[in-house]
């Protein structure tokens, strides 16, 4: 099971709280989520606007001990996980344009600096393969509907975020955009435990939400039983 979960940012939405949104999402606990936002989807007309502040506030993070409370990205795993990661990063630079982060941190530690790259390609392997990091690809569409195609072109299928004003765009949002956890104007992470239910489709789960009524059955074997009289 895995995810490589979006935030779809179309060109009425509120630009400062969407990049916020994204960089807490693709960032926190080092992108170590199943639920981290690893594509962002931009809609042309705003994207070189909304790039602009995710780069100022991915590089604005600090790498550091992660329980030091003034450090926001700490290591991630171990050691595998790190070289796994920048072997991601190095594709990244030959599939997109580099915009901000691309090496390792401090060298105590497994560090992965908060990576960004822009101009990703719709099949590039950034876009389409779980790198559960901190790598954030973005794609930029050409409207609204193409962002919800790009939005759906994966096979996972666990969360995603809606940053929209357009009330009809949000009610299309909540139909088409196909994702077993889905925000609207808000990030794509932070589902509260024992009151949001949450769970993925496709190769990102059972469709069954923990935390729902539903995934009580899972623990269960349905059986059949017939008996002639």
């Amino acid at each position: 099971m895995g995810g490589k979960d979006f935030i779809l940012v179309d060109e009425t939405a509120d630009l400062e709280s969407a990049a916020t949104g994204v960089v807490a999402a693709a960032f926190g606990f080092q992108g170590q989520k199943c639920s981290a936002c690893s594509r962002l989807i931009a809609v042309d007309a705003i994207h070189d606007e909304l790039v602009k502040k995710v780069v100022e506030k991915t590089k604005a993070l600090k790498l550091g001990d992660a329980a030091d409370p003034s450090s926001h990205v700490g290591p991630v795993i171990n050691a595998g996980a790190q070289k796994k990661i920048l072997e991601y990063v190095e594709t990244g630079k030959k599939e997109g344009k580099l915009v901000a982060g691309g090496g390792p941190g401090p060298a105590e530690g497994f560090f992965v600096q908060p990576t960004v790259i822009d101009d990703v390609k719709p099949d590039a392997r950034i876009a389409k393969e779980e790198i559960f990091g901190p790598v954030l690809a973005i794609l930029r569409a050409k409207d609204f509907d193409e962002g919800i195609r790009l939005a759906n072109d994966t096979e996972y299928g666990l969360t995603g975020a809606l940053y929209s004003r357009d009330a009809k765009r949000i009610e299309r949002g909540k139909r088409d955009l196909f994702c077993g956890n889905l925000y609207i104007n808000r990030k794509c992470t932070g589902a509260l435990v024992g009151a949001h239910p949450f769970g993925g489709f496709n190769m990102s789960g059972t469709d069954s939400k923990a935390g729902g009524p539903e995934y009580l059955y899972l623990f269960t074997q349905a059986r059949a039983i017939a008996e002639k009289i």
